[in-house]
């Protein structure tokens, strides 16, 4: 079966070079252009493709070009202008990491030229932005800290990414949407993800969660937090990661998991697209497939859901073949604590369609959790209705 996975690399090929990105995720490009990606550099970096190993290749030369125009700003004392460019640059860099599943040379430039052009980009914007870097054993665990300028004492949130981003994807620093709702955000490369496994610490059944604890003891150290209103908030297998977190660690006052990847993870690595698994291999530093079978086999929030008592939001995509909705009511239906499920019409699994409204409205679910807090009985379901 896994080698069967293997050789249908050849098939995604044909569909990258025909139809990019979007043949495997419908609507893509309108979350990445969310993001802070711009529509004609995604159609540039498409016409690069003809495979799925020339993304590295295709992302990097429009991120080059990104640089380039963000130096020459900047050079200029275009401070505004040129962070826009770094931002952008750093974005596209962090695409071009994203696709190459190697401990090397050239993963370790890609991931140095986003930070760079992410830290560059900085002096542009008019908000609190500052990296984190904490010790995690023999290792380092990195982040970036996002608050609106003097803040005090204001509601926070832990952004724990899913498997496909990293830590300068999100928020989109020209609409940051917690800073916006004088909130402040934490986003982490927890083990396994961007910055970190990039330097070599792979994620394991445990360390996730005890990497996120270090950040938290961190938040609650600066003045800008308050360390009774910090919430979780994770998409996609960030879905998965923070309520593994909130298990564990009482600080977390309430969990906002979209896209949700809650249960069994059959879906994701023996169904879709084979690029999925060979990206998590390299997350979790495991290529065997046997042993990466039974790795991900433990990875099922059954185990830690009687331990979830503080309030809930999920949601799904109404098409979602990745993580579909049956498996989202199932979990749903397991939880004992306020809970409010939502199932996005006529959306695939990134909900790309109404990406901004869909974030929008479960980060002003998640103030109003921490600030306020939510009925002991709620448990609601709703489909959240397409706009046309």
């Amino acid at each position: 079966m896994a080698k069967y996975r293997q050789n249908e690399t050849w098939i995604s090929n044909k569909f990258v070079g025909q139809l990019g990105i979007e043949a495997f995720m419908p609507n893509a490009n309108m979350g990445l252009e969310e993001k802070g990606f711009k529509h004609v550099d995604i159609q540039r970096a498409n016409r690069r493709m003809t495979c799925l190993r020339a993304m590295p290749k295709a992302w990097r030369a429009v991120a080059e070009q990104q640089e380039k125009l963000a130096d020459e700003s900047a050079a200029q004392g275009h401070l505004v202008t040129g962070g826009a460019f770094y931002h952008r640059a750093a974005l596209y860099y962090g695409k071009a990491q994203l696709y190459h599943h190697k401990d090397d040379a050239l993963k370790i430039e890609l991931h140095e030229s986003c930070v760079r052009c992410y830290e560059k980009a900085i002096p542009g914007y008019d908000y609190t932005i500052e990296r984190v870097v904490l010790p995690f054993g023999e290792k380092k665990i990195y982040g970036i800290f996002h608050a609106p300028k003097g803040a005090k004492n204001l509601p926070t949130v832990l952004f724990t990414p899913g498997m496909d981003m990293i830590k300068e994807d999100y928020p989109n620093l020209n609409d940051n949407f917690f800073v916006r709702r004088n909130m402040c955000v934490l986003v982490m490369d927890g083990p396994g993800f961007g910055e970190t496994r990039a330097h070599g610490l792979p994620v394991t059944l445990t360390n996730f969660p005890e990497a996120a604890s270090k950040f938290l003891d961190w938040l609650c150290e600066r003045p800008e937090v308050n360390p009774e209103q910090i919430g979780i908030f994770g998409g996609s297998m960030g879905s998965y990661y923070g309520p593994t977190v909130a298990a564990n660690d009482s600080r977390i006052k309430a969990i906002v998991g979209l896209l949700g990847c809650y249960l069994e993870k059959d879906l994701q690595f023996n169904s879709c697209q084979p690029g999925l698994r060979n990206n998590f291999k390299y997350m979790c530093n495991i290529y065997d497939d046997e042993k990466f079978d039974e790795f991900v086999a433990e990875m099922t929030l059954e185990k830690v859901v009687d331990k979830l008592k503080v309030p809930f939001l999920m949601s799904t995509g109404e098409f979602d073949e990745m993580c579909p909705p049956e498996l989202t009511e199932r979990f749903f239906n397991m939880l004992d604590c306020p809970k409010e499920m939502w199932i996005m019409e006529g959306e695939f699994h990134s909900c790309a369609g109404m990406y901004h409204e869909l974030f929008a409205w479960a980060i002003d679910w998640l103030r109003e959790a921490l600030t306020e807090g939510k009925p002991k009985d709620l448990a609601v379901k709703k489909v959240i209705h397409e706009r046309w």
